[in-house]
């Protein structure tokens, strides 16, 4: 669901520079808002945490944070390729009338799933019901926030999505910061989930707004889950393979123990963290140049076919399809690539310039060449998931997972300087697999087109 990139897409065609400005910063509020607007109001926090916490304490809400929004992006993702496919399904036929309703069951199914999980992980700890209600809170808050961007993919007012987080992540800093000074540790967590809770009730408010057609009672989406169960596996063993090594690194031996449940591994964590930052530039590419100039082949080529057009002109628009995806991928690859070397280059300078140890440095230049090609192979598997490639996709997500499991393993038996090797092999070897599947399915597109259509009774009949 293209819709966003292509309503952004309008700032980059005018040559003033405030215009391309403002529509860089759209772009990537809008592709890497949860994230970014995470990242900054943690950060805030903890500088000035450390003026009302010890270090256990730190420790113990970094990695409420931390864990919440892994464990939140595991958990939604069984849920998203289906709902993604049925919102697009409802999309595509202009049927927007069950849309609130859709919304509104999901919520249901989070807010239970979310109390569920999150009692039974908290039931472990020795802390006190608030402490643990809070923390319940921020997993559904974040949950929902998930849920909402699913929805909001092709939503037309994106200035109010950006709000939204803007003022989520400014209610976060402020809430926790007043909360903490008096309440110590329970007052910043309360504090930053109220502020998760503001993002997910204004983007609530967006969804209801920005799909305001009739309604009616639906538990269509559910059959989803049963027509296309391997969408379910796609989006988990994606969200499994990033967060595999991070969890490996965080129960073996070279993990601390922090408290309860919580392990960490502050070295890895915060490298690995760093360099996911500087893929940011490229997601904001991909979401306004990539998808949407290929998406503008890819509907042609279908178009093309509806109107019954000739093969050659099919294959024309195939070629079409091939160049456009070609062209728009190597701009962005040049553009990563420019930012990955000038940080792989400087990463000692950036070690000294945020204070952290020199350990980090070899685990930071690995994390910025896997997250390169992280990037690659994700952009790489939606093409495919256009092409309804689901299979394959689940084969390069499952490979991505074991991969990461058994290479990040083997790193940390092979010692601190092989620390974040295991990511960047699984990165490497996983774009190489999705990108022969994109070749074999580009190349071939006209006949897998034609050939996997279904065959109605009536032709059958016929045919026997």
């Amino acid at each position: 669901m293209a819709g966003i990139g292509f309503r952004l897409k309008k700032y980059f065609t005018d040559k003033d520079v405030w215009t391309n400005l403002k529509g860089t910063v759209y772009s990537i509020i809008i592709s890497s808002g949860p994230w970014l607007i995470s990242v900054l109001s943690v950060a805030f926090i903890s500088v000035y945490a450390s003026r009302d916490l010890q270090n256990q304490d730190i420790f113990v809400l970094k990695s409420i944070i931390c864990y919440t929004f892994a464990f939140s992006l595991i958990l939604f993702g069984i849920i998203e390729m289906p709902v993604t496919r049925y919102l697009a399904d409802k999309l595509y036929i202009s049927d927007q009338s069950s849309f609130r309703n859709t919304y509104l069951v999901l919520a249901a199914v989070f807010i239970i799933s979310g109390s569920v999980f999150g009692s039974l992980f908290y039931y472990f700890f020795d802390w006190g019901l608030v402490l643990k209600l809070i923390c319940i809170c921020f997993l559904i808050s974040v949950l929902l926030i998930w849920h909402s961007m699913v929805f909001l993919s092709a939503a037309k007012n994106y200035h109010h999505i950006i709000g939204s987080f803007i003022l989520g992540g400014l209610s976060s800093v402020v809430f926790g910061l007043v909360l903490g000074s008096y309440l110590s540790l329970i007052g910043y967590i309360l504090g930053y989930t109220i502020g998760q809770a503001v993002i997910a009730l204004l983007l609530a408010r967006n969804v209801f707004s920005e799909f305001d057609d009739y309604e009616y009672v639906s538990f269509e989406v559910f059959s989803y889950f049963k027509n296309f169960k391997i969408l379910i596996f796609v989006g988990l063993f994606y969200y499994l393979g990033i967060w595999v090594d991070k969890i490996l690194f965080w129960f073996t031996s070279v993990g601390q123990h922090v408290e309860g449940l919580f392990y960490t591994n502050l070295h890895y964590d915060t490298a690995m963290f760093l360099a996911y930052l500087t893929i940011v530039p490229s997601l904001a590419v991909f979401l306004v140049q990539v998808e949407t100039n290929f998406y503008v082949k890819y509907a042609y080529f279908y178009r093309s076919i509806e109107n019954k057009n000739s093969l050659p002109f099919l294959e024309q628009s195939v070629d079409e399809i091939i160049e456009s995806f070609r062209s728009t991928l190597v701009s962005l690859i040049k553009l990563q690539l420019f930012i990955t070397i000038i940080c792989w280059y400087f990463s000692s300078s950036i070690m000294d310039f945020l204070n952290l140890p020199s350990l980090m440095e070899p685990i930071f230049r690995y994390g910025v060449i896997g997250a390169f090609l992280q990037v690659l192979f994700l952009i790489v598997n939606i093409v495919l998931l256009y092409f309804k490639e689901a299979k394959p996709v689940l084969i390069n997500y499952l490979f991505f997972f074991g991969s990461n499991l058994i290479f990040s393993a083997l790193s940390i038996y092979g010692g601190h300087r092989f620390y974040g090797l295991g990511y960047l092999l699984s990165c490497l070897f996983t774009l190489m697999i999705s990108y022969g599947f994109l070749i074999k399915t580009l190349k071939n597109l006209n006949f897998m087109t034609f050939m996997q259509q279904p065959l109605s009774n009536k032709s059958f009949s016929e045919s026997v």
